[in-house]
């Protein structure tokens, strides 16, 4: 009776390693395909992964040719625009004026070449502006026009004693910028980026953009949403100018739009401080 019981036991046992070996052998064949299937992703996100590093870099390359090719495009139009101005007679001037009434001066001041009989000596009066985008308090956006120069009006002309009187007379002008009694003239190369700054329209379409008031509208608002540009400077600083009309004197501070990479900052011109927008590249930290 025990060997039959030994004997009948030892099946069941048999068949029961014989059970979890067809088992483990089941599972084996289930997880074999899982582990292939996930090599396979993993593989092909090693792929993607490759090929998204050289997309990106191709399209970092096409933007930055890109920028490089507008700037080139920019400079070549500036050029041409500086040598277009060289060939008009007289020389420019910026003369300063009580802020607010840059377009009363204007308008004064070509009644006046004509009627004191200088008009052939000033020959041209502008009020450069630039169109740019701002959100309003409802969270519209509007196309605004905002003077490049608040407080100044360019002048071109044949600077002699009676058209420096006529200037200099005109109400709302208090003096022309530079040493006193002796007007500084601009830079050609300066006045062209005054009326044809970056993202501005062309040389003749910004002749033919100047408006009733007299102002010139030299700059476009950009279309595209730009990033917000990373910018080394407070408020409050006091930093050097580059270039324009104000070329190495100190200014400070006072606004700084991140989005725009650019800063307004406060100028003293004889004892008075005055705004004046520059760029991040237009100006130095003082040492």
């Amino acid at each position: 009776m025990n060997d039959g019981q030994n004997i009948f036991s030892d099946a069941q046992s048999a068949d029961a390693a014989a059970t979890e070996q067809d088992a483990q052998d089941a599972q084996a064949q289930v997880e074999a395909p899982a582990e292939g299937a996930a090599a396979a992703d993993a593989a092909a996100a090693d792929t993607a992964a490759a090929e998204a590093a050289p997309a990106e870099e191709t399209t970092a390359d096409a933007e930055a040719q890109a920028a490089a090719d507008a700037d080139a495009e920019y400079r070549k139009r500036l050029r041409e625009f500086q040598r277009e101005l060289k060939r008009r007679p007289g020389d420019w001037y910026i003369i300063q004026c009580y802020s607010g009434y840059e377009n009363k001066v204007k308008t004064n001041l070509e009644m006046r070449a004509q009627t004191m009989g200088v008009d052939e000596q000033i020959h041209e009066v502008i009020v450069p502006v630039e169109e740019v985008e701002e959100r309003k308090d409802d969270g519209k956006k509007k196309i605004v026009k905002r003077k490049l120069l608040p407080g100044y009006v360019l002048v071109r002309m044949s600077l002699d004693d009676p058209s420096w009187s006529v200037v200099r007379d005109t109400p709302g002008v208090t003096s022309f910028v530079g040493s006193e009694g002796q007007p500084s003239k601009v830079k050609i190369r300066e006045v062209a980026k005054f009326l044809m700054p970056k993202e501005t329209i062309t040389a003749d379409a910004a002749e033919e953009a100047a408006n009733a008031d007299g102002e010139l509208a030299v700059a476009a608002a950009p279309q595209a949403e730009k990033k917000a540009v990373a910018i080394d400077y407070e408020v409050g600083e006091s930093v050097t100018i580059l270039s324009g009309p104000f070329a190495s004197v100190a200014a400070t501070i006072s606004e700084i739009d991140p989005d725009t990479g650019r800063m307004k900052a406060l100028v003293s011109i004889f004892g008075r401080e005055t705004p004046v927008e520059l760029g991040i590249d237009e100006v130095e930290k003082l040492n």
